[in-house]
């Protein structure tokens, strides 16, 4: 026979199975119940809603608004973004002086040279290729013309131009007198009778040059005379006149 400890103990167990089933089931039915009452529950629709208001458009800022910045720096009041433009300085354009006077040229073997000075009335010295009067320099010189340099420029003249012509005593046949300087003086103008019987018929003297004639003594024909296409002229210095003929 069975012990009647096991037999009770046997049915203890088995009714704490049938109670732990029991409660299981018991939870497992309300769980479901719980579930079942949550996922039939019938949606209710939405209300739409209105957006919400967008966010006012704010512009770029433009340079022109921090003019008014600019002007009014704290740091430096007396600032002024209008710029003013000086107008261009007038250029002053330079005037050339008198040009230098002459009292006569003469020719030599080691050049030609002339009788100059600065202004009329002043002291005269002679003058050479190189030499300066005052402002002008000379470049070239020769019985006929004289070329100056001034400020860069180069200014031809003739001799007969330049003749200072204030205080001359010209004479009936020999032009313009020699200047106020020491040496000897011209020769004296023939007889009128002498003077009209050679104007009547000049001629040439000695050739020099192919383009330059030598005066024949005795002849006083007046300066500018032309004979055959040469041209008579009549230059001064201080060891007295010089006649020749020069081919136009």
């Amino acid at each position: 026979m069975m012990n009647p400890k096991l037999i009770a103990l046997n049915l203890l167990l088995a009714g704490a199975i049938c109670a732990t089933g029991w409660q299981a089931r018991s939870y497992w039915l309300r769980t479901k119940a719980e579930r079942e009452a949550v996922l039939n529950v019938p949606v209710r629709a939405v209300k739409p809603t209105a957006p919400p208001p967008s966010a006012p458009k704010t512009e770029p800022p433009m340079a022109t608004k921090y003019a008014e910045v600019a002007e009014k720096n704290l740091f430096s009041s007396d600032r002024n973004p209008n710029v003013i433009v000086e107008p261009p300085k007038p250029v002053e354009v330079k005037k050339m002086p008198p040009l230098p006077v002459v009292y006569g040229t003469m020719g030599l073997p080691s050049g030609t040279k002339a009788i100059m000075a600065e202004k009329p009335g002043q002291g005269s010295r002679s003058v050479r290729v190189g030499d300066t009067v005052g402002d002008f320099k000379i470049l070239a010189l020769d019985p006929q013309k004289v070329v100056f340099e001034w400020d860069g420029k180069q200014i031809e003249k003739r001799m007969e131009d330049l003749i200072d012509r204030s205080n001359a005593q010209v004479a009936t046949t020999q032009g313009p007198a020699a200047p106020a300087a020491p040496g000897p003086a011209a020769p004296a103008p023939p007889p009128p009778a002498q003077q009209a019987q050679s104007n009547s018929n000049p001629q040439l003297g000695v050739e020099l040059t192919a383009t330059t004639h030598a005066c024949r003594p005795g002849e006083n024909s007046p300066a500018g005379s032309v004979v055959d296409g040469f041209k008579k002229v009549i230059t001064f210095s201080p060891f007295g006149a010089t006649c020749r003929w020069v081919k136009q």
